[in-house]
């Protein structure tokens, strides 16, 4: 049931991109070029997923970086039908033994932790750069919600409660900011690259229909709608017209709409849809059972 949701989703996404978008892509000059260097940074993305799950693991059990990676795409996969990866949770979960799934919860909430880490920190130096350039609405938005944020976080911090769901979480955050621990370090480092290596891909698929774009920029810009969409809640098949819409809000003044929409368009399908399709293929893949394995026959 899993896969076949996960796959309606990726069809869906396809079938409502319009014939205008897809025209604009074939009609491209550099078409070879476009696909390669996007299906090149979507792969390296994933790789640096896999290996900074591995990192995580092996503090409890040793896995391949193969298996990681495997792993990876098949969670993605899972995770594509919830709102903001939620699911993701629950399908590493499924891969362990039951005395680790509580552990397995933990450190999947820790790569996610740290990925967040560094959307917002390279988010925070978008927006000082670009924040005088917003609108007045925008500007009073960002500053209620990364305030609140800011205070809640403050708050579990200095919250004394008898409550021991508090008293954990409190325990695990400072955790988080103890990078003396070189398996945390790892995983902050490996999270950083693979923001770098996505945001950077936006800025290469956007520089191949208009290459006169300035890096200096544009790529605050981009920054700066990477932490704007992950202020909210949504499933990732939203997730490409969030982005579209915040895109198209922050980089009117630098490209053309449709290039905008196309770029949006081909970021979810070379960093979510083709992932997905193949997290879904290893999820229909069973292993030889073994019962055959333990026949005579």
């Amino acid at each position: 049931m899993i896969v076949s949701l996960s796959f309606i989703v990726i069809y869906k996404f396809i079938q409502d991109v319009p014939n205008s978008h897809w025209q604009l892509i074939y009609n491209s000059s550099q078409l070879f070029i476009l696909l390669g260097i996007g299906g090149f940074f979507s792969l390296l993305n994933w790789l640096l997923e896999g290996y900074k799950w591995k990192i995580l693991v092996d503090t409890i059990s040793q896995i391949s970086g193969i298996e990681a990676l495997s792993e990876s795409l098949k969670a993605h996969a899972v995770s594509i039908i919830t709102p903001n990866k939620i699911g993701e949770f629950g399908a590493k979960a499924s891969f362990y033994k039951a005395s680790l799934r509580k552990q397995i919860l933990k450190l999947t909430l820790t790569g996610q932790v740290y990925q967040l880490t560094a959307t917002v920190l390279f988010g925070a130096s978008g927006i000082s750069v670009m924040f005088s350039e917003f609108s007045a609405e925008l500007q009073i938005t960002l500053v209620m919600v990364l305030g609140a944020m800011a205070l809640g976080i403050l708050g579990l911090f200095w919250l004394n409660s008898r409550r021991r769901w508090i008293r954990q979480l409190q325990a695990y955050l400072k955790s988080l900011t103890k990078l003396s621990d070189s398996s945390h370090t790892q995983v902050l480092i490996w999270s950083v690259l693979r923001y770098g290596c996505f945001s950077h891909q936006f800025f290469v698929l956007l520089l191949l229909f208009q290459p006169e774009l300035n890096y200096l920029e544009i790529m605050p810009i981009i920054f700066s709608i990477y932490l704007i969409t992950s202020m909210f809640p949504t499933i990732l098949i939203l997730d490409a017209s969030l982005k579209a819409g915040v895109s198209l809000v922050l980089l009117s003044a630098y490209l053309a709409p449709e290039y905008i929409l196309v770029t949006s368009v081909l970021m979810w399908i070379f960093n979510f849809g083709i992932p997905a399709f193949i997290g879904n293929v290893l999820l229909l893949k069973r292993s030889r059972p073994t019962w055959f394995l333990n026949s005579k026959v």
